[in-house]
């Protein structure tokens, strides 16, 4: 406002601060907060004027969820003739954080399956997925079950006393008979006879068996 002829006084500038006034803010339960933020001169006495402006606050994210599996247990059946490399399943553990804090690592802890299959993570989905690394027999072995744990990769110590940022599920893997061939007992035969032989004298012998469960006649 004008103090004399050719002299301006500068607009003072008064700074609102916005503070919290909840304690225990949870970005999961809600993320954002939408206020309007009113401005009187006059010290907001009668007849003073008024201005609005609107302020979005966004909550960042913390990593205050562990990983949680939905079930305790899963079982998926495969046929012993999968081969070497292919996914058996995909499980996942839920986390309610995103972005970093919900990155997780999963491996087998325990179980008979130790060896015969293997669990690496999918970075974009964050599931486990659980591969064949040996060969399957139904006859040699019918299932197995394998302990999977799912642990957060970063974890922050300001949260520990929620829990271990970690959980773990059974899986049980049936293994399903495939009907296979016959199988000679060696790859090659080596057997000498006369020129002279009659039609009918016996060479010699040949074996083979059926590696399946059931054992049936081979001819």
């Amino acid at each position: 406002m004008p103090l004399m002829k050719g002299v301006w006084r500068a607009a003072e500038v008064h700074i609102g601060v916005i503070k919290t006034a909840l304690p225990n803010m949870d970005r999961e339960a809600k993320d954002q907060y939408l206020l309007v933020i009113q401005a009187k001169d006059m010290v907001g006495q009668n007849g003073g004027l008024s201005g609005t402006t609107s302020v979005t606050v966004t909550l960042t994210d913390v990593n205050d969820n562990p990983p949680r599996f939905p079930r305790r247990s899963y079982q998926y059946n495969v046929p012993e003739s999968l081969p070497v490399a292919s996914v058996v399943a995909r499980l996942k553990a839920v986390d309610a954080d995103v972005g970093p804090n919900a990155e997780m690592e999963y491996k087998i802890v325990d179980g008979d399956g130790l060896g015969v299959f293997k669990v690496l993570v999918d970075k974009e989905t964050q599931e486990g997925i659980i591969m064949i690394q040996k060969e399957l027999d139904y006859e040699a072995k019918t299932s197995y079950t394998l302990r999977i744990e799912a642990a957060n990769k970063q974890i922050d110590p300001r949260f520990l006393s929620l829990g271990p940022f970690s959980d773990m599920t059974t899986v049980k893997i049936i293994v399903e008979d495939v009907d296979e061939p016959p199988v000679f007992t060696s790859h090659l035969y080596s057997m000498i006879v006369s020129e002279a032989a009659k039609v009918g004298t016996i060479i010699g012998t040949v074996a083979a068996h059926d590696p399946d469960a059931s054992n049936s006649p081979v001819r």
